[in-house]
């Protein structure tokens, strides 16, 4: 069935046509979900999420703009995207990585610029290429996967390259900045 046909029935409200854009289409958006996520269940939802909102933008869509499989491909896209933010907002680093074995004081103005200027040195000073994964992991709290796929590097690697940057910046505060 063409795309002209499976939107003609979408929007005269037939679901059949959406059952057919479903039946041609769902593997492109699973496959750029899978690009993108890495739990299956996660991946189920963007597929679910993108069809529920094709068959709610059915009369917006203009053919003669863009065909419905790259409409739909745009959809999973955002979609894909604003379930692994959601993702990552809902992961809270894990207790071993988000504490640094010593109390630092951020109670008091001068302390706290003290021990961010300590922090944003020692960060800056790491050597690459653990100051980019330090900073992509506690900045952008992006999983150790993640990080070691987008820099070709084994996990264990990137594992050990935050043990290594968080031990330097221990000592940096230990050194110079202001503890409770």
């Amino acid at each position: 069935m063409t795309d002209e046909k499976m939107l003609l029935l979408m929007c005269s409200g037939d679901e059949e046509g959406l059952k057919y854009a479903m039946s041609a289409y769902s593997r492109l958006v699973y496959s750029i979900a899978a690009g993108i996520l890495s739990s299956e269940e996660d991946r189920a939802e963007v597929v679910n999420d993108t069809f529920y909102k094709v068959w709610r933008a059915r009369r917006d869509i203009d053919l003669n703009r863009a065909s419905l499989k790259a409409y739909i491909a745009m959809v999973a896209r955002s979609c894909a995207l604003s379930k692994l933010r959601q993702v990552r907002q809902c992961e809270p680093l894990p207790d071993n990585e988000s504490d640094l074995g010593i109390d630092v004081d951020f109670s008091s103005d001068e302390s706290a610029r003290l021990n961010e200027k300590i922090i944003a040195e020692c960060i800056s000073g790491m050597p690459s290429p653990e100051r980019e994964i330090f900073i992509s992991r506690y900045y952008f709290e992006k999983p150790i996967a993640e990080i070691a796929r987008e820099l070709g590097l084994k996990e264990k690697r990137v594992e050990y390259l935050l043990y290594k940057g968080r031990r330097r910046l221990r000592t940096a505060l230990i050194k110079g900045g202001i503890l409770l």
